[in-house]
Protein backbone atom coordinates (compact mmCIF):
# COMPACT_ATOMS: atom_id res chain seq x y z
CA UNK A 1 0.00 0.00 0.00
CA UNK A 2 1.30 3.85 -0.43
CA UNK A 3 1.58 5.74 1.99
CA UNK A 4 -0.30 3.23 4.70
CA UNK A 5 -0.52 5.36 7.84
CA UNK A 6 -2.27 8.56 5.30
CA UNK A 7 -4.62 5.73 4.03
CA UNK A 8 -5.30 4.48 7.55
CA UNK A 9 -6.06 8.15 8.86
CA UNK A 10 -7.79 8.58 6.10
CA UNK A 11 -9.88 5.27 6.61
CA UNK A 12 -10.56 6.01 10.58
CA UNK A 13 -11.92 9.80 9.15
CA UNK A 14 -14.37 7.71 7.22
CA UNK A 15 -15.60 5.41 9.70
CA UNK A 16 -15.83 8.28 12.15
CA UNK A 17 -17.80 10.08 9.97
CA UNK A 18 -20.06 7.29 9.39
CA UNK A 19 -20.66 6.03 12.90
CA UNK A 20 -18.67 3.13 13.46
CA UNK A 21 -17.23 2.07 16.69
CA UNK A 22 -14.11 3.91 17.24
CA UNK A 23 -13.67 4.76 20.57
CA UNK A 24 -10.45 5.78 21.49
CA UNK A 25 -9.29 7.34 25.19
CA UNK A 26 -6.73 9.40 23.82
CA UNK A 27 -4.37 10.04 21.35
CA UNK A 28 -1.79 7.67 22.15
CA UNK A 29 -4.47 4.95 21.90
CA UNK A 30 -5.46 6.12 18.07
CA UNK A 31 -1.55 6.32 17.25
CA UNK A 32 -0.78 3.01 18.43
CA UNK A 33 -4.11 1.64 16.46
CA UNK A 34 -2.71 3.27 13.02
CA UNK A 35 0.77 1.79 13.79
CA UNK A 36 -0.71 -1.90 14.23
CA UNK A 37 -3.14 -1.54 10.73
CA UNK A 38 0.15 -0.10 9.24
CA UNK A 39 2.01 -2.40 10.01
CA UNK A 40 -0.62 -5.38 9.31
CA UNK A 41 -2.03 -4.39 6.39
CA UNK A 42 1.22 -2.34 4.41
CA UNK A 43 1.45 -5.07 1.64
CA UNK A 44 -1.89 -4.34 0.72
CA UNK A 45 -2.82 -3.63 -2.88
CA UNK A 46 -4.23 -0.27 -2.67
CA UNK A 47 -7.13 -0.67 -5.20
CA UNK A 48 -8.28 -4.08 -3.01
CA UNK A 49 -7.76 -1.72 0.36
CA UNK A 50 -10.41 1.13 -1.35
CA UNK A 51 -12.60 -2.07 -1.63
CA UNK A 52 -11.61 -3.66 1.52
CA UNK A 53 -13.03 -0.15 3.20
CA UNK A 54 -16.21 0.95 0.91
CA UNK A 55 -16.89 -2.67 1.70
CA UNK A 56 -16.86 -2.51 5.32
CA UNK A 57 -18.08 1.40 5.80
CA UNK A 58 -21.26 0.06 3.43
CA UNK A 59 -22.23 -3.06 5.65
CA UNK A 60 -21.45 -1.11 9.24
CA UNK A 61 -19.01 -3.69 10.27
CA UNK A 62 -16.99 -2.97 13.04
CA UNK A 63 -13.77 -2.01 12.38
CA UNK A 64 -11.40 -5.05 13.94
CA UNK A 65 -8.63 -7.39 12.13
CA UNK A 66 -10.89 -9.96 11.70
CA UNK A 67 -13.83 -7.93 9.53
CA UNK A 68 -10.89 -6.08 7.86
CA UNK A 69 -8.98 -9.50 6.66
CA UNK A 70 -12.44 -10.47 5.46
CA UNK A 71 -13.20 -7.66 3.51
CA UNK A 72 -9.99 -7.59 1.80
CA UNK A 73 -10.43 -11.35 0.73
CA UNK A 74 -14.38 -10.38 -1.00
CA UNK A 75 -12.10 -7.17 -2.13
CA UNK A 76 -9.59 -9.67 -3.85
CA UNK A 77 -12.48 -11.99 -5.42
CA UNK A 78 -14.38 -8.41 -6.62
CA UNK A 79 -10.69 -7.22 -8.19
CA UNK A 80 -10.09 -10.75 -9.51
CA UNK A 81 -13.53 -10.89 -11.55
CA UNK A 82 -13.18 -7.34 -12.86
CA UNK A 83 -9.99 -8.43 -14.00
CA UNK A 84 -11.17 -12.14 -15.89
CA UNK A 85 -14.28 -9.86 -16.68
CA UNK A 86 -12.23 -6.83 -18.84
CA UNK A 87 -10.08 -10.25 -20.53
CA UNK A 88 -13.27 -11.73 -21.51
CA UNK A 89 -15.03 -8.57 -23.15
CA UNK A 90 -11.11 -7.60 -24.81
CA UNK A 91 -11.42 -11.74 -26.00
CA UNK A 92 -14.51 -11.37 -27.27
CA UNK A 93 -14.14 -7.80 -29.29
CA UNK A 94 -11.23 -9.24 -30.55
CA UNK A 95 -13.08 -12.29 -31.41
CA UNK A 96 -16.00 -10.29 -32.92
CA UNK A 97 -13.41 -8.23 -34.89
CA UNK A 98 -11.78 -11.40 -36.58
CA UNK A 99 -14.88 -12.43 -37.55
CA UNK A 100 -16.53 -9.36 -38.89
CA UNK A 101 -13.09 -9.06 -41.40
CA UNK A 102 -13.40 -13.04 -42.05
CA UNK A 103 -17.31 -12.14 -43.17
CA UNK A 104 -16.46 -9.04 -45.45
CA UNK A 105 -13.54 -11.00 -46.89
CA UNK A 106 -15.68 -13.27 -48.11
CA UNK A 107 -18.22 -10.87 -49.34
CA UNK A 108 -15.47 -9.50 -51.47
CA UNK A 109 -15.00 -6.41 -49.24
CA UNK A 110 -12.10 -4.28 -50.26
CA UNK A 111 -12.11 -1.89 -47.55
CA UNK A 112 -10.46 -3.41 -45.29
CA UNK A 113 -7.55 -2.36 -43.72
CA UNK A 114 -4.68 -4.55 -44.44
CA UNK A 115 -3.56 -6.75 -41.31
CA UNK A 116 -0.25 -5.80 -40.01
CA UNK A 117 2.73 -7.73 -40.86
CA UNK A 118 5.30 -9.09 -38.65
CA UNK A 119 8.98 -8.13 -39.21
CA UNK A 120 9.82 -12.03 -40.20
CA UNK A 121 7.32 -11.14 -43.14
CA UNK A 122 8.39 -7.82 -44.08
CA UNK A 123 12.17 -9.20 -44.25
CA UNK A 124 11.15 -12.11 -46.35
CA UNK A 125 9.32 -10.00 -48.53
CA UNK A 126 12.33 -7.85 -48.82
CA UNK A 127 14.81 -11.01 -49.39
CA UNK A 128 12.26 -11.82 -52.52
CA UNK A 129 12.81 -8.43 -53.91
CA UNK A 130 16.25 -8.27 -53.71
CA UNK A 131 16.99 -11.91 -55.23
CA UNK A 132 14.26 -10.90 -58.14
CA UNK A 133 16.43 -7.63 -58.94
CA UNK A 134 19.64 -9.89 -59.25
CA UNK A 135 18.03 -12.23 -61.10
CA UNK A 136 16.76 -9.70 -63.47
Amino acid sequence: MERPYEQIRRMIKLFEYNRLKLRFRNEDERARFIDGWAECFCETDDAEWNIAVTIMTARRREPNFYNMEKALREAQGIRRERILDKERRENDQANTTNAQKRALQKQGSYNLKATPKTPEEIAQEALLRYERKGRG
